[in-house]
């Protein structure tokens, strides 16, 4: 019995090694992951705060300056998911938890016919055309646990207002998607209360926001210094006008599928159409048509 009880003393210090170990081996896997240029449907199943990094906006060097466009132009096309939607793309909440009042359900991916809703589209590379929209005050609900709008785009230097109607106190928390770091959160203690957050859209990036008990339900914030964007609607069009003539870079980001990129050629006074497709690993090339 005494030669037992040493044996597992001098064990011990062997098994917590190797569960140390493997802990450190999982950790250095998923940091690896974290670094992939396309996120997937892992991202929306991590908890807040850890969620996989993705510099979805990366920011400009250069300036971004308003002035005259010659020759104006406009862009127009659509976006689509070719591939097999993963189960977790529908996530179905009971009517009881945490006081939601009614079963929930979050699509994380919406499309009709293969287009895809609420992706967001935008032409990085474009630094001098058409002033920035003039409105700047962003508005976010939290309302029978659920975000609306689940994605929208917003102009740096604006205030983002969050109002949550659940008679809950709860706590909101905002973390920037590339660093996975928490920049904000607030608590909510009314129903009705209104929050301001008018230090939160001072640089191009990408947040998302989820309540405390709630993390499975989720809204992004995209900031940009550019006039040139729009969020495709339920068909997965979207339009960009006063657009300089010339090649542009296309860029595409859903929060299921990640990015991807395509190049458009604008004549100028013409209207370029592209379509851009996310396929299940990777895009498919773009088509462009135009005038």
């Amino acid at each position: 019995m005494l030669s037992f009880i040493r044996s597992s003393l001098v064990a011990a210090p062997m098994v917590r090694s190797l569960v140390a170990s493997l802990a450190a081996s999982l950790l250095a896997v998923g940091a690896c992951r974290g670094h992939d240029r396309h996120s997937n449907s892992e991202a929306l199943a991590d908890t807040v705060g850890t969620a996989r990094r993705l510099t979805v906006i990366e920011p400009s060097r250069t300036s971004y300056h308003a002035g005259p466009v010659a020759h104006a132009a406009k862009v127009t096309g659509t976006i689509s998911y070719t591939g097999t939607p993963s189960a977790d793309t529908l996530v179905v909440v009971p009517a009881d938890q945490n006081g939601c009042g009614k079963q929930l359900v979050i699509p994380t991916l919406q499309r009709r016919n293969g287009k895809l809703q609420g992706a967001l589209v935008w032409l990085p590379d474009i630094r001098s055309g058409a002033p920035l929209p003039f409105n700047r005050r962003y508005e976010l609900t939290n309302n029978d646990c659920a975000w609306d709008p689940v994605l929208q785009a917003a102009v740096v230097d604006g205030t983002l207002n969050v109002s949550n109607y659940d008679p809950l106190v709860e706590r909101a928390f905002i973390t920037d998607v590339a660093t996975g770091d928490t920049v904000a959160s607030a608590p909510f203690t009314d129903n009705g209360q209104i929050i301001p957050y008018d230090k939160l859209l001072r640089t191009p990036g990408v947040y998302e926001l989820s309540m405390e008990s709630r993390p499975m339900s989720r809204a992004w914030v995209a900031v940009l210094d550019t006039p040139y964007f729009a969020v495709t609607d339920a068909n997965g069009s979207f339009s960009m006008d006063s657009v300089p003539p010339g090649t542009h870079t296309v860029r595409v980001w859903h929060p299921l599928l990640g990015i991807t990129e395509a190049q458009v050629t604008v004549a100028p006074d013409g209207t370029a159409t592209i379509d851009v497709a996310f396929h299940d690993a990777s895009p498919a090339p773009a088509q462009q048509s135009g005038r």
